[in-house]
C-alpha cells in the first residue's frame, strides 16, 4: 500500500506502544477553562505557535506474530527547518543521529565503518535541494515525519472528548475521531502541504484513521496515538509525545572533517 510506504520499507522504525503514562492518577471533572482551553480545532496550531518541543517516537509493528520495535527522541522546531533526532531500532549497535538544518541533513550514517577504518568519516552531509523526486522516496524527510503528528487533530471533523487525566502533574484531556488525511493536509498552511502530504502518504493510511489525541490546558497537543492495519496484515502503532515546548534546538555540527558530503 503506497499510503505505508515508509513504515513498511522501514520496520525497523518502530517502537513499543505504552499507556499514557506511568503513575497516572484520575483528575477531577473537566472545569469551563479546560472546555474553552482544551480545543481540538485549535490544537495544531496552539501547538506550533509554541515554536518548538521535545519529542518521544514510539512506533510498534507486529509482522507474522513477531514485533518489531523502535524509538526516536529529540527536539524539533514547528515553523523553521531545525530538528536533532535521535533513533534506536532493532539491529543497530549504534544510536542514530540526525541533525536537519535547513535543506541540509547530516546523519551519523557512517560512524560503526569509522570505527573499523579510520580513513572513513562518521558523519554524511545531504543537500535535500539537489535530489531527484525519485531519490526523495529512499531518503524520508525525518522533520515532517515527526511534525505531521500535531497536524492530525485537523483531520477530524468532529473530535469527541473522553477523560481528563494527570500524568507526570500535568492535566490532559482525551480526544478522539477518524482522521481524514485529505482535511489534514487542506487545512495546512500553504507552504506545509506538501511535505506533509508526503508524511502522511508514507506513514499512514490513505483512507480515513482513527486516532485519539490528549491536549493540556493551554490547548497544545502532548500525546497522539494511531494504531491501525496494513492490506498486508501488519499491524502498526504510532504513539508521539511532546514536551518542554520552547526549548532550544542544537543544531551544533561535528568537525568538518567528520563530515562526508554525500549530496548528488
Amino acid at each position: 500500500m503506497a499510503a505505508v510506504r515508509r513504515l513498511s520499507v522501514l520496520l525497523l522504525v518502530v517502537a513499543a506502544l505504552s499507556a499514557c503514562g506511568g503513575g497516572s492518577t484520575s483528575a477531577p471533572p473537566l472545569t469551563t477553562t479546560d472546555a474553552v482551553t482544551a480545543n481540538p480545532a485549535r490544537a495544531r496550531e496552539i501547538t506550533v505557535a509554541e515554536k518548538t518541543a521535545r519529542f518521544t517516537l514510539l512506533i510498534d509493528a507486529v509482522v507474522g506474530g513477531a514485533t518489531v520495535q523502535s524509538r526516536e527522541t529529540g527536539t524539533i522546531n514547528f515553523t523553521k527547518r531545525l530538528a536533532h533526532l535521535y533513533k534506536l531500532v532493532p539491529g543497530g549497535r549504534t544510536p542514530q543521529e540526525v541533525i536537519v538544518d535547513g535543506p541540509y541533513t547530516y546523519t551519523n550514517a557512517n560512524v560503526e565503518a569509522a570505527l573499523k577504518d579510520t580513513s572513513v568519516r562518521p558523519w554524511t552531509k545531504l543537500d535535500t535541494r539537489r535530489l531527484s523526486q525519485r531519490e526523495r522516496s529512499s531518503h524520508p524527510d525525518e522533520l515532517a515525519h515527526v511534525r505531521a503528528l500535531v497536524y492530525l487533530p485537523d483531520g477530524i471533523a468532529r473530535a469527541r472528548r473522553g477523560e481528563s487525566i494527570t500524568v507526570d502533574a500535568q492535566r490532559v484531556t482525551r480526544f478522539s475521531g477518524n482522521v481524514d488525511p485529505a482535511r489534514v493536509v487542506a487545512r495546512a498552511p500553504v507552504g506545509e502541504r506538501k511535505s506533509l502530504a508526503v508524511a502522511l502518504q508514507n506513514d499512514y493510511p490513505a483512507k480515513p484513521f482513527f486516532t485519539s489525541f490528549w491536549l493540556d490546558n493551554a490547548g497544545r497537543v502532548r500525546r497522539v496515538l494511531v494504531s491501525y492495519r496494513t492490506a498486508g496484515g501488519t499491524e502498526i502503532s504510532l504513539d508521539g509525545r511532546f514536551s518542554a515546548f520552547g526549548t532550544r534546538v542544537d543544531t551544533s555540527l561535528p568537525p568538518a572533517g567528520s563530515i562526508q558530503d554525500i549530496t548528488p
